[in-house]
Parts: structure tokens; sequence; C-alpha cells
């Protein structure tokens, strides 16, 4: 899993609309998020969307996150995710599936289509989806879409060009009249930032009364992830990538005071379960206060070290 996927999740999850418009390339009328648990197969998908199209067809839109590795190989993957969906919401569903590849290299060899044949040429089964190689594409393509919402994505695209696309993002992000949208925005595109150098052109281009937009906690979050380096082996670094995602979220749904962040960072801390951590991100995403995930945590939680 890449330390990407979550925010990306938290970020389709608030906008919903906005790339749905984005990736099927139509105008909607609105979205609604759908459960993404399979309980046939015990599989969970990325993100699922109904999407109410402004031509009142009505497609089911899935969205996979994806960095280098994956195991089963993503084409055997999405054969599973697709058959399931027809099994949960039926033959006459309409359903579209991106996956966006997040990571350098990532995707390269991925065609998107496959088929197993009878032996005579015919096919026996077929399965589409869409891959997306945002590594691959400009920022420009992005800065284009005129939606601040995608603006960031900018993070993922080609690291080229992003010393002249970065200031016009800024700038757009900026002139957001609304706060609360703007703080989701700016904390978007610095949760999604993986490199030292992205970060520093950030923190060139915000002045300093300007670091409001990135909440006090994220700031601290990101800055810690950094000290702490890549040097985990892969299962660590899976671990590693969870309990950034919980810290992400926690900054950028709640923007808690330290003292309540400090508990549930001590908290995390000793967990080896995947499957715990994966939980609370679901808690962290659905409840309406950070309190009430608080309240839900077992009894015991490691406090000031102790």
């Amino acid at each position: 899993m890449s330390t990407t996927d979550h925010p990306l999740k938290v970020l389709v999850q608030q906008f919903g609309r906005d790339f749905a418009e984005w990736l099927l390339e139509t105008e909607v009328l609105s979205v609604e998020p759908v459960n993404v648990e399979l309980a046939a197969e015990t599989l969970k998908v990325d993100s699922l969307l109904r999407v109410f199209q402004a031509n009142g067809d009505v497609i089911l839109l899935h969205v996979e996150f994806q960095g280098r590795r994956s195991e089963p190989a993503m084409s055997l993957r999405q054969l599973r995710y697709l058959s399931q969906l027809i099994v949960r919401h039926g033959l006459e569903t309409r359903l579209r599936s991106v996956v966006l590849y997040t990571e350098r290299g990532a995707g390269r060899n991925d065609l998107g289509h496959y088929r197993v044949e009878d032996g005579h040429g015919q096919a026996t089964l077929e399965w589409r989806y869409t891959p997306v190689l945002l590594w691959q594409i400009s920022g420009e393509e992005i800065l284009q879409t005129g939606r601040p919402a995608l603006f960031p994505l900018v993070s993922l695209t080609r690291a080229d060009d992003l010393p002249r696309i970065l200031p016009e993002i800024v700038a757009t992000l900026r002139r957001q009249t609304d706060n609360e949208l703007r703080a989701r925005l700016f904390n978007g595109l610095l949760a999604l930032a993986s490199d030292q150098e992205m970060l520093k052109m950030m923190e060139n281009l915000l002045s300093h009364d300007e670091y409001e937009f990135e909440t006090p906690y994220l700031r601290r979050w990101r800055e810690k992830g950094l000290a702490e380096g890549h040097a985990e082996g892969h299962a660590e670094g899976q671990l590693s990538g969870l309990k950034q995602a919980i810290l992400a979220i926690t900054a950028s749904r709640f923007d808690p005071p330290f003292s309540k962040a400090l508990v549930l960072e001590k908290y995390i801390e000793p967990i080896s379960d995947e499957a715990s951590l994966q939980a609370l991100i679901v808690d962290l995403s659905l409840a309406s206060s950070f309190d009430a995930v608080l309240a839900d945590l077992p009894t015991g939680i490691p406090r000031n070290g102790s």
C-alpha cells in the first residue's frame, strides 16, 4: 500500500463530484458514497461512488489507488472487484472502474483490458478498467481542469514541471474564499507531497502568516515523517504507511489540540496489526468528532509515555 492511499481516499470522499466529472468526463448532478466492503469475498475497494449524471444516467464509479507493488496483480484484483460489484448490484449496473497509479513507474505495463479465451479465439471472460498514471501526467493538465478540488493531485504528477505549476496552484488555492475549503485543499496538497524538494518549494511559496492553511498538527506529522525517512522493511513500511495515514486524516478532519492528538499517536505507536489500523482509519473517516474517536478506543490508552 502506498502512503498516499488514505489521503487520496479522504480527498475523494470530500470532493466526490469533482472527481466523478473528471474521470467520467461528463456533467454530474450529485454523487453519494457506497459501502466499500464486498462481504462475499471480504474485499474492500478504495472508493465507490454512485454518480447521478446530468443526462439522467446513474453510474457506479469505482476508484483504486495503487503504488508500485500490487499483490496479486492489479488485473486479477480488478477481476475480483468488478465481478463482486456486479454480483452485488446486478447485471444492469453501469460500472466504470479507474486505477490511479501514484508512484513513479507504477502501472507502466497495465493495459486495462484483459481476456481469457476458450481455445477457439472466442472470449470466455473479458474485463476492462482505466489505468491513469498520475506520475506521467503533467501538472498543467490538472491545472487546466479548473477544478481546485483536483489541484492536490499535482503532488503526484510529473516532477519536471512542478516548479512552474506550483506557484499558480498555490495562488489559485489562496483565492478560495471559503476558509474551510481552502484549508482542506492546502492540507491535501501537503499530505500527498512525498519528497523534501516539493515540500521545500511549498514552504517557499507560503508566507509565514499563510501557514494557517496547514494545520499545526499536520505540519508536525509531516516533519516527523520526513525525519524518520524510509528505512523500514516492507512489512514495517506497510504499518508505517497506515499510521501516517491515521495522523494525516486526524489533522485534515479535526486538527485536534496537541494533548488529544498525542493520545491517539501514543495509542497507535505499538500496534503491529494492520487490520486494527485500517479499522481505525475507517472510524476516523466517518466519526462526527475526534472526541468520539477517542471514546471508542480500548481502555488502557498509553498517556504521557506511561
